[in-house]
Formats: C-alpha cells, structure tokens, sequence
C-alpha cells in the first residue's frame, strides 16, 4: 500500500533493484495508502472548521437564551448520542454519493458534540465575571467580546478537542459507505474488507488510530493544557 518495490526474497545479482532514498520517497508519496490519506485529511479540515463554526454559534446561543436552552439543550444531547452512521441515509437522500454527502455526515456527526460541550463549559464561568466586566462598564456587545468569550477559551479548547474524535469517526463511517470520487481511508478499509485482505485492513485501522493519536497529542492536548495554564486551571509544568 506504501507503493515500494524491494524485489525483496529474490537472489542477489549484479542490477539488483536496491532502493534509493528519491525512488522511495515518490513511490510512497503515489501509493495509494497516503494518497487516501491526503484525501481524508482534507476533507476533515474543511467539515471540522464547518463544525467548529455551527457548533460555537450554537453553543453560545444555548447558553444565553435559557429558553432555548430547555428546547434545544435535550434535543442536541438526543442527536450527540445518534451513531454517526445513521445521518448516511439522509445525507445520501439529501445530496447524493458525493463530496457534499460525506461532508455532511461529518458535520452532523460532530457539531452537536462541539455545541454541548461548550455550553457545559460555559456554565462553569463565575458569575462574577460578568458583574466584574458591568461595573467596568463593559456591557452589551462588548461584555461578550471582552468578558464572556474570552473567559470561555477553557471550555472552547476542551469542546474543540471532543468534536475533533467525533468528526474523525464521523468522517470514516462515512467514507466506508459512500464511495466518493475521491477515495478516503475508509473507502480502503472497504476494499480491503470485499476482497477479505486482512493486511489492507488492519494497516487502514492502525493509519486511522494512529492519525487520531497523533492530532489529538500534538495539536488539541497543547493547545488545551496551555489555554488552562493560563486561566490557571492547571500547575504549569
């Protein structure tokens, strides 16, 4: 799946095909494993940034409007807890076996969590902030963009962490069925699974545990742990 060529088991002789270091590099970059994988990356950048502004948009609005809140607030725990798999249908009744239906799934599959979550977050900031930032004389608009929002970065940074796992196996149910034109990781686990390749599966899996991992170690948990140092809600290290 790496697309590398070793001539490896057959016997050594003059013009064995030895790898060099430009022949792996631009076999590896063409095999069909990363070229999945570029596909699924770009399309989770672009449904995870859709996610992240519905789902700010509504999270913020939920917990300002309290009566909306006591309307919304079950329906989207209801809709969190839907398995990504099930928005399938309606996005491929909706827009078809396309870019647009997997973005879809991918967006439906993550925005509520972003939404509860940081409107839980935001029910942990001190009433005291918002009395503070009136007697400064920040009111209105400029007690939300100098006062709220700020002090609710802590729970945005925990909410954007959650959303990225939902979008992430949002985004691989949908690619395992919808067979796009353009062929994502999941696609691949599909293939693997029609012609019973046990390898192609399980180096799919680890690609995609892997890709989890990686972005939730370097991007998500920094970026959480340094918004926490510094509303110091943590010992910085």
């Amino acid at each position: 799946m790496l697309n590398i060529r070793t001539a490896f088991g057959e016997p050594v002789k003059p013009g064995w095909p030895w790898p060099t270091k430009g022949n792996v590099v631009g076999a590896v970059a063409s095999g069909p494993l990363i070229e999945a994988l570029v596909v699924s990356c770009s399309r989770l950048l672009i449904g995870f940034a859709i996610s992240v502004l519905v789902g700010v948009l509504l999270g913020v609005v939920i917990w300002t409007i309290k009566s909306v809140d006591q309307l919304l607030g079950p329906l989207f725990l209801g809709l969190q807890t839907l398995p990504s798999v099930c928005w399938v249908p309606l996005g491929i009744l909706w827009f078809g076996i396309n870019e647009r239906g997997i973005l879809f799934v991918l967006v439906m599959g993550s925005v509520f969590a972003i939404a509860i979550s940081l409107r839980d977050g935001m029910r942990t900031i001190p009433p005291i902030y918002r009395r503070a930032g009136l007697m400064l004389g920040a009111s209105g608009w400029k007690q939300y963009a100098y006062v709220l929002l700020p002090a609710s970065l802590p729970a945005l940074a925990t909410s954007l962490r959650q959303g990225f796992s939902f979008a992430w196996r949002s985004l691989m149910g949908a690619e395992l069925i919808l067979a796009a034109q353009r062929h994502g990781l999941g696609f691949l686990l599909e293939i693997g699974r029609s012609f019973a390749d046990v390898a192609q599966v399980v180096a799919v899996m680890m690609m995609m545990v892997i890709i989890g991992m990686l972005a939730d170690r370097f991007i998500f948990a920094p970026a959480e742990r340094r918004v926490h140092q510094r509303f110091g809600l943590v010992v910085a290290e």
